[in-house]
């Protein structure tokens, strides 16, 4: 059964740089330090060989195993020598819990070194530095001799290329929405920090174990936490597979935390595989309870959820508005688009629409109203200047040219606009509309005001002309 959630697509505008460059490194460590695995392994092999130790240590490691493997005793008895001997080999190369079982029978006279083998333990030893140079074993988290180190290094190196890219596509899945929410060194700590936690717990629960840990899956199951901790009870979507069945369904995000634990525990205690089970049960915790404490982090994520759901209700109120103008039925489009503004008098483009209605009209009243109204919310201090100017000058344009006498510019608009244009560091069109203003007869402060800082502009500026013109207005509008 799998189960994983499909709420977002990536953004290309903002890559998730710190995800990209934890997928590079995992990638270029398996390449280039974990790639000389085979060669390390070969010759060790060859050592082992070359000296011949499977005959001294063939029945030790099967009194061994009676004890350290006992489930496997049916089985070996079923196999031919060359079957029983091959199980041995591998057996002695990867368990180390064997080199262990042998020093203690040395050192304690259990296992007595034959005269004519007295340099057996040189030989097994110089085996074992060779064998320990894999990258599992020299880097890889091992309970029973865990270094403080390998807690970090173990969470870079995979056990195959199948391994590496399903823990690449789940950290991409992941990571690319908590890296946009989280500052990256957060992010960046936090999946570490995950990881981390991963290992202690499995530590804790085989702390006697001589096989390592190796792979990112426990700070990918933090990530997984964080993603559901994150959403917290909102609804989200998620895909799952379950045998040949697949499908979508929707719920609150952190329900399918249980969910997932319970999946993990069940895979412990029932199935027989070498995942690291209370890894991946350690990382989750980890990850989600990090990110429940996070509430900066959580109150920040709910405002752009927040604003996410009123873009995508503006953005139906649009597509209701143009499906209106298709088929059209005007009168509903207008309807529409003039809600539209009064809900969302921010947005320049319900604005755009109720005049481009009113323009079909052009000798109409209502199409003077209407470029009244755009130019008076254009003007208001809370409306962005940026977003609303190529509308503004593109309405301006066309309204000159349709009407050149301009009847919706009143003397009241024209400061107005002098106003925003000067704000917005617009000299030529503040200029342009206070000296309209100023035609039209409008005279009192705010005109003086504005002509005052004009003209205090254009000396420093050394257009001392127009500084003498703006510094006359000011006096007469004073």
């Amino acid at each position: 059964m799998l189960i994983i959630p499909i709420e977002n697509k990536p953004e290309w505008s903002r890559p998730p740089v710190i995800t990209i460059g934890l997928i590079l490194a995992n990638l270029l460590i398996f390449l280039l330090y974990q790639g000389n695995d085979s060669a390390i392994a070969q010759d060790a092999a060859r050592i082992y060989q070359q000296h011949q130790l499977l005959e001294l240590e063939r029945e030790h490691f099967l009194d061994y195993s009676r004890t350290a493997h006992p489930e496997l005793q049916d089985e070996l008895t079923n196999l031919s020598k060359a079957e029983r001997d091959a199980y041995v080999m591998r057996g002695i190369f990867v368990d180390r819990g064997f080199d262990r079982y042998l020093q203690d029978g040395w050192q304690n006279f259990r296992i007595t070194i034959p005269e004519a083998h007295a340099d057996w333990p040189e030989h097994r030893r110089a085996f074992e530095e060779q064998r320990n140079r894999l990258s599992s074993i020299e880097g890889g988290m091992t309970p029973a001799e865990a270094k403080p180190f390998t807690f970090i290094s173990s969470q870079f190196l995979h056990g195959g290329w199948d391994h590496l890219f399903g823990n690449m596509v789940f950290l991409f899945l992941f990571g690319f929405t908590l890296e946009r929410v989280l500052r990256p060194h957060v992010y960046l700590g936090m999946y570490l920090a995950s990881g981390l936690a991963a290992n202690v717990l499995h530590l804790a629960f085989n702390h006697d174990s001589y096989v390592p840990v190796v792979g990112a899956s426990g700070a990918i199951s933090g990530l997984m936490g964080m993603y559901l901790a994150l959403y917290r009870l909102r609804k989200i979507r998620f895909f799952y597979t379950v045998f040949v069945y697949f499908g979508e369904f929707r719920a609150p995000a952190l329900f399918i935390l249980p969910l997932w634990l319970a999946k993990e525990l069940y895979g412990h205690f029932f199935t027989e595989t070498n995942i690291a089970y209370w890894a991946h049960i350690g990382g989750l915790l980890a990850g989600a309870g990090m990110m429940l404490l996070a509430r900066k982090t959580q109150q920040e994520f709910s405002e752009v959820q927040e604003e996410k759901i009123q873009d995508d209700v503006n953005e139906q109120k649009l597509k209701r508005i143009q499906q209106a103008m298709t088929a059209l039925d005007f009168p509903k489009a207008k309807m529409l688009a003039r809600q539209a503004c009064e809900q969302q008098p921010l947005d320049p483009r319900p604005w755009r629409l109720r005049y481009d209605l009113a323009k079909s009209q052009p000798q109409s009243k209502e199409f003077h109203e209407t470029v009244f109204a755009v130019l008076k919310q254009f003007v208001a201090r809370e409306t962005p200047y940026v977003t609303w100017k190529p509308g503004i000058e593109d309405i301006l344009q066309q309204y000159r040219q349709l009407h050149p006498h301009t009847p919706a510019l009143t003397g009241n608009i024209s400061l107005a606009l002098a106003y925003k244009y000067w704000q917005a560091n617009a000299i030529k069109p503040a200029e342009t509309f206070l000296l309209r203003a100023q035609q039209q007869g409008v005279n009192n402060p705010a005109m003086g005001k504005l002509c005052a800082q004009m003209a205090q502009y254009y000396q420093q500026n050394q257009q001392l002309e127009k500084a003498k013109t703006f510094a006359g207005l000011s006096r007469r509008s004073d």
